[in-house]
């Protein structure tokens, strides 16, 4: 093996000269950069889930019956929300139960996959729970009825002490699981959710704003779905093996190649095998040698992939020549796309183009901020005034009289969740869609109108019938509200993740 090969790495992480002169040495460093699948002795994670488990059964168990004595939407609605994480943490022990059996024969990489599965049963499950809170919630708006202050300020105070308990019991393992830290993100969700139903209840003690308690159950709605759509993302990263999102394959490429030994490296791929597990593979280029004289560098490799990014399943191909013209992805130019496959090579970014990445998140948030602002204005006098505005519905003559009233309770609502996530950043990719899907409702109708010669206002802003009728301009501003909303939609789905992907680039916010 040459010299170069050999010389000890001067950067942060120690590469010690045992490695190279005791072979003993070399060995057991070896085998600590691979992957393990045994159990650790001294994991707690066990026994700190089972007993956030006991409290998210029992503390839920004690809100409904208290929600149901107290006549409290909102306290039921946290009941079945941390009945839902009980759920979550039940999947996250019996993940971790069934990954501690280790790899077999006829599952080679174990079965840490089995919590990804049940984790998309669990959303699921969010989603029916959800649908059941929001008709809940409505039948509420419809008939309102007294609330048990006192019992509702009782309950959520124990649901806080019990959830941020379990926050606190798995907070210390989140740090380095990612099973454990969406359990632990569910504890935190239940937290705040209780300290909401708490501010809920001591307001029924002094004002009798009982319409308080559906409006809370619709924010934690929105809540459960939140959480629900991050958790069908990322399992659905997982089983389509996606790249890992705290990896840049371009990144990774240009460190391995920068390596003492190493000419090139190619045909990258990095895959989640679970929440907690990174597998990894690619060709390395190096001189013509005998294949045991990579064994050192073999080991460097695996040690910094662990120490750096967090790989701890790496499988390494050592080559004296590129294949696919040494691309990225050099299969594209094995398979007769040789075109595709040096642009992929060559994938460097003129500083034109770089400056137009930086430039789109400035332009994104100022779109967004701008526009939640505009649906968080647009429904504040049609909640105040829900029978006006049931009246401008009604003038459209496009819906059936039975669902008048329902249009004109539930859309300033969906409005107030919009305009709520536009803001603060929250659920973007379900806020842009349901903000595109109504503007473009909104402008057919106007349209439909328009052809028909009725001389309305839109009721889009103000409720009151005195307001100017809806008319060209109308149209126009709405156009404009519907061309912020697609460009959002396409900077969340397309250009943000393409940002990301540059080399030298920071993932987008």
């Amino acid at each position: 093996m040459s010299e170069e090969i050999n010389r000890e790495p001067n950067d942060a992480h120690e590469w010690d000269d045992e490695h190279d002169s005791d072979p003993l040495a070399a060995e057991k460093s070896g085998h600590s950069d691979h992957h393990h699948h045994g159990p650790d002795p001294s994991d707690t994670s066990g026994s700190r889930l089972l007993i956030t488990l006991a409290l998210n059964f029992l503390i839920p168990t004690a809100q409904v019956i208290g929600g149901l004595m107290a006549n409290s939407v909102a306290l039921i609605s946290d009941a079945v929300h941390n009945f839902s994480d009980f759920t979550a943490v039940l999947i996250s022990y019996i993940a971790y139960r069934i990954g501690h059996k280790g790899a077999t024969v006829a599952n080679t990489f174990g079965y840490r996959r089995a919590e990804i599965m049940a984790a998309l049963i669990n959303v699921i499950l969010l989603v029916g729970a959800s649908g059941v809170i929001l008709y809940h919630a409505m039948h509420r708006f419809l008939h309102p009825q007294a609330i048990n202050g006192l019992v509702v300020i009782v309950l959520a105070g124990v649901g806080v002490i019990g959830n941020g308990l379990s926050a606190v019991l798995l907070h210390r393992d989140a740090a380095h699981s990612l099973n454990m830290r969406g359990a632990f993100l569910h504890m935190v969700g239940d937290l705040l959710t209780s300290v909401v139903v708490l501010i809920n209840g001591v307001l029924l003690m002094f004002y009798p704003w009982y319409w308080l308690d559906p409006l809370l159950s619709v924010l934690i709605v929105a809540f459960i779905l939140k959480t629900g759509w991050s958790l069908l993302r990322e399992s659905t990263a997982v089983l389509m093996n996606a790249t890992p999102g705290h990896i840049h394959l371009e990144k990774v490429r240009a460190f391995l190649a920068d390596l003492p030994g190493v000419i090139g490296v190619h045909y990258l791929h990095a895959w989640q095998v679970s929440s907690d597990s990174t597998a990894f593979s690619c060709h390395v280029v190096v001189p013509d040698q005998p294949v045991s004289h990579t064994a050192q560098l073999n080991k460097r490799i695996r040690h910094e992939l662990r120490h750096r990014y967090n790989i701890d399943h790496p499988v390494l191909q050592f080559e004296t020549a590129d294949c696919g013209q040494g691309t990225l992805l050099c299969e594209m130019a094995c398979n007769g796309d040789p075109e595709h496959a040096s642009e992929t090579k060559n994938s460097g970014t003129p500083d034109a183009a770089q400056g137009t990445y930086r430039v789109q998140p400035i332009v994104f948030h100022v779109l967004r901020l701008a526009l939640g602002g505009v649906f968080l204005y647009a429904c504040y006098d049609k909640i105040l005034h829900p029978l006006a505005f049931a009246e401008a519905v009604y003038n459209y003559q496009i819906l059936p009289d039975a669902a008048v009233n329902l249009v004109a309770l539930i859309l300033p609502w969906i409005e107030l969740l919009v305009g709520l996530c536009l803001v603060s950043g929250l659920w973007l990719p379900g806020a842009t869609l349901m903000s595109t899907g109504m503007l473009t409702v909104f402008i057919s109708a106007l349209l439909f109108n328009q052809v028909r010669g009725l001389d309305i206002h839109c009721g889009c802003f103000a409720t009151a019938t005195t307001a100017s009728p809806a008319g060209l301009w109308t149209i126009v501003r709405d156009l404009s509200f519907l061309a912020a909303s697609v460009y959002i939609s396409l900077y969340v789905f397309f250009l943000r993740p393409a940002a990301s992907k540059l080399p030298g680039t920071q993932r987008q916010p």
